[in-house]
């Protein structure tokens, strides 16, 4: 009877776990390059992810990313309905609940908050960026409420809604509060922000008389201009700042032709041209330091890619791609220097390698 009782629960609990929605995602690769006397490597990347839809209207979800070696480097277990969810991050890279968005007017006091945990950079705060252990967040009356819990005991609170079309958003994060406020009126676009450390950020840009226009202002008189105009085919460009920093830039199309220009304060100045036409694409750069570089690539035919490129330092490369299709690619190189290729990050020699994504 035990035995039959074993079996039973067993069968249940496997009928739930197959009504479950697991997939599995990766990429792999593995290379040979013929410097030190031969070099293989490797690289192989496997998701495992499930969703179960539960009785009370949530969906609980896992997944965990494998790199070589066994290393966990990424993973997150979920408890979600339509209107809120926490999330345990496996790694401890979950962004802060208090990152209200990009730093704003380059206000060095507004990055921390205001940081875009996608250019996460330390600036002394540990409990700033992505790094939270625990997030949740819940839409309570049109507005979303968002809070995390980092390492030590730090916790961030974030709260955001929208105000008959502006958007407003407050939070607090490692003894710092802040505001924010972006919207648009009478084709002005706009954002303003400060923090408990008595800094803001103002970011303001608009079109006027076909020209694109922006300002920003930060504590500390720092600010920056920038102006943008079609003239023609061609299209001029400005930036200055509180630094006394300028930069003009002019850019133009001519049918297959591409040509772009640069000149700054410091009396640095860059020059690019592109051609394309057909399965040919050349590209060329120089600067004001004589340097130079030329690449091209060639589409063959048939899933087959030939490109090469030298520059000012006597490097070169050649180089060949065959798209074997579903996600698989087979690829020789042969570089006198490492990362010459600006297309590719390749090694110094030839290399072999063979790549595909499932």
């Amino acid at each position: 009877m035990k035995r039959i009782l074993l079996t039973s629960t067993a069968l249940v609990a496997f009928a739930g776990a197959a009504a479950a929605d697991v997939s599995f995602s990766g990429s792999a690769e593995f290379s040979y390059n013929d410097q030190a006397g031969g070099v293989f490597s490797d690289a192989v990347s496997i998701t495992a992810s499930g969703s179960q839809a539960l009785n009370n209207g949530y969906t609980a979800s896992a997944s965990l990313t494998l790199e070589d070696a066994d290393t966990v480097s990424a993973g997150d277990i979920t408890v979600a309905n339509d209107s809120s969810s926490i999330t345990y991050h496996i790694t401890g890279e979950g962004a802060g609940a208090a990152n209200l968005g990009d730093v704003v007017g380059g206000s060095a006091g507004l990055t921390g908050i205001f940081q875009d945990p996608d250019t996460y950079s330390d600036d002394g705060h540990a409990d700033y960026g992505m790094d939270a252990q625990i997030s949740g967040s819940a839409t309570v009356a049109g507005a979303t409420i968002a809070a995390s819990l980092h390492d030590g005991n730090t916790y961030e609170i974030g709260v955001s809604t929208d105000l008959g079309g502006t958007m407003v958003a407050v939070g607090y994060a490692g003894g710092d509060f802040g505001a924010k406020l972006s919207g648009a009126a009478s084709s002005v676009d706009y954002t303003l922000a400060f923090a408990s450390n008595d800094t803001f950020g103002v970011e303001v840009s608009t079109t006027a008389g076909g020209a694109d226009l922006s300002l920003s202002m930060a504590e500390g008189s720092v600010w920056a201009v920038g102006a943008s105009m079609p003239l023609g085919a061609a299209t001029a460009g400005l930036t200055m700042d509180n630094t006394q920093a300028w930069e003009v830039s002019l850019d133009t199309a001519l049918d297959a032709v591409a040509l772009g220009f640069t000149f700054d304060s410091a009396s640095a100045w860059t020059m690019t041209a592109g051609y394309s036409a057909g399965d040919l694409t050349v590209d060329f750069a120089t600067d004001n330091a004589s340097a130079w570089s030329i690449d091209a690539t060639y589409d063959l035919g048939n899933g087959i890619t030939a490109g090469a490129g030298t520059d000012s330092s006597s490097d070169n490369y050649v180089e060949v791609d065959y798209d074997l299709g579903g996600g698989a690619n087979l690829s020789v190189d042969y570089a006198t220097a490492a990362d010459i290729n600006p297309a590719e990050n390749i090694a110094a020699g030839t290399t072999l390698s063979v790549s595909f994504s499932f």
